[in-house]
């Protein structure tokens, strides 16, 4: 029997805070003067015990639909 596939991405917003510390704000100001690239992003910014303050449901984007035979 032949099937139809669905591809959809579900995207939600979250906003989250964490507190830095003074040395850590001056890191961060001269990673974003070099281009901000999320890549070179330092690794303590990942690290950080980030807060969630809102969250607000997404939208659906529709991929693709496709005929699987």
């Amino acid at each position: 029997m032949p099937t139809l596939e669905k591809l959809e991405i579900q995207e939600n917003e979250c906003l989250f805070h964490a507190e830095i510390t003074e040395e850590q704000k001056q890191l961060f100001l001269k990673w974003e003067e070099a281009g901000s690239d999320l890549e070179d992003c330092p690794d303590w910014v990942w690290e950080l015990d980030w807060d969630l303050e809102n969250e607000r449901p997404g939208s659906d984007s529709l991929i693709s639909i496709e005929l699987e035979d």
